[in-house]
């Protein structure tokens, strides 16, 4: 299967993939509301019926695919369809048990948030979504988004300076920190503009033991991007997209996150909050940074 799921350019229903899309884009809007966020749908007279039949001639096309069945099970949630939606989750489970996003939300059912909950992100967007930006105030920098009819993640980070260009290279490392005080993710960051000198930003997701059940919190981040191994990099200064790249994780790197998702997975070992300075000081003082390579 593609890294790049519902999103590879070449699925065998794309076409219908697309105008579903196109549905969402003008239907589904993600904003602020207060201290969190809110979803609000807004479909004309039959336009997410038009896209439960689009989505049913790609399962057609696709019936082994289960990222279309949970596709659908988001539409028909979205629809206040909730006994189908869960319907649809059974069936994808039933046929393969560990599929991460069906898994999580029929476990989590009152708290998980399908990828309708997040904001729309792709590469031609230029200017960042207000969700993104609220998230980003409170140093939220890895986030889910939605990208086309799923979740990813995007790498949110405000910079100085002029716009890259198409030319500059990214590149993302992720490291599972073993620290004795408990797990932390740290991710590297780097930007090869040409005739420059590379640059690198560091940056940690602490493993705290989840309590909310959102998408959002550190250990599902990592499984997450276990699951879909590409992301968005989206660095900004204000509201203002100065590079907009998805990054999709090599062979030897996609593997290396799901063995480190796994590992945290099975070994059911969390970063006690009041620990994080700690663990975020021992990494630095014991991790060499030169052995990175951005492959």
């Amino acid at each position: 299967m593609s890294f790049l799921r519902l999103v590879d350019p070449a699925h065998p229903a794309r076409a219908q993939l697309d105008q579903i899309a196109e549905i969402l884009d003008k239907s589904v809007e993600v904003e602020v509301a207060g201290d969190r966020t809110a979803t609000r749908i807004s479909a004309p007279l039959g336009e997410m019926e038009n896209a439960l039949s689009l989505l049913g001639s790609a399962i057609t096309l696709c019936p082994d695919d289960m990222d279309l069945l949970v596709a659908k099970a988001n539409l028909l949630h979205a629809s206040a369809q909730f006994a189908s939606a869960e319907k649809v989750l059974d069936e994808v489970l039933s046929k393969a048990p560990n599929y991460f996003e069906a898994q999580m939300w029929k476990s989590h059912w009152e708290a998980w948030s399908n990828a309708l909950r997040f904001p729309r992100w792709d590469e031609r967007l230029s200017s960042l979504h207000p969700v993104m930006a609220f998230h980003l105030r409170y140093d939220h920098r890895v986030q889910v988004v939605r990208d086309g009819l799923q979740k990813t993640l995007a790498i949110v980070t405000g910079v100085q300076g002029p716009p890259f260009d198409s030319h500059t290279q990214v590149g993302i490392e992720w490291v599972l920190s073993k620290t004795p005080y408990g797990p932390l993710f740290a991710y590297y960051v780097r930007i090869n503009e040409p005739s420059e000198e590379p640059s690198s930003m560091e940056a940690f997701l602490p493993i705290f033991q989840p309590n909310l059940f959102s998408p959002m919190e550190g250990y599902f981040l990592v499984q997450q991007l276990a699951f879909t191994p590409y992301c968005f990099v989206v660095l900004v200064s204000g509201d203002s997209v100065l590079l907009n790249r998805r990054v999709v994780l090599s062979q030897n790197a996609a593997e290396k996150v799901r063995g480190m998702a796994a590992h945290l997975a099975s070994g059911q070992s969390y970063l006690p909050q009041h620990e994080f300075r700690s663990a975020l000081k021992w990494h630095m003082d014991h991790f060499d940074m030169s052995q990175l390579t951005f492959r």
